[in-house]
């Protein structure tokens, strides 16, 4: 299924409440992801992680999340600052030094958070 017609059923909030469509989905962005499909990376990545409903979800949308990472996706680099930061999610313990890479990165890319923080 094409990512754009996934993506037009997704913001159709009347369709997404039912379960079957919200499991057609999910599979759908998980296909797009897994044929490298940048934009499915990022959007499947942030639902698994803030959506998920247990720690393999979360831990998956964390890699997926690292797959797309790049200057030209800021909030995937904030959220990857934020992650190994804190730590806590399964496969990505706290890390200083990959937490301050990805706030560098998302530095450069422009996400307003990020440049909110001195060095």
């Amino acid at each position: 299924m094409p990512y754009n017609f996934l993506l037009w059923v997704f913001h159709q909030s009347w369709l997404t409440r039912f379960r079957r469509v919200h499991e057609w989905l999910m599979k759908g962005f998980s296909q797009q992801a897994d044929k490298g499909n940048k934009d499915a990376q990022e959007l499947y990545g942030f639902l698994l992680l803030h959506k998920g409903s247990d720690d393999a979800s979360k831990s998956a949308g964390a890699r997926y999340l690292m797959m797309c990472v790049g200057l030209d996706r800021p909030k995937v680099c904030w959220q990857l600052h934020q992650i190994f930061a804190n730590g806590g999610i399964l496969g990505f313990p706290q890390d200083n030094e990959k937490a301050q890479k990805y706030l560098q990165l998302a530095q450069q890319a422009g996400h307003p958070l990020a440049l909110n923080i001195n060095d």
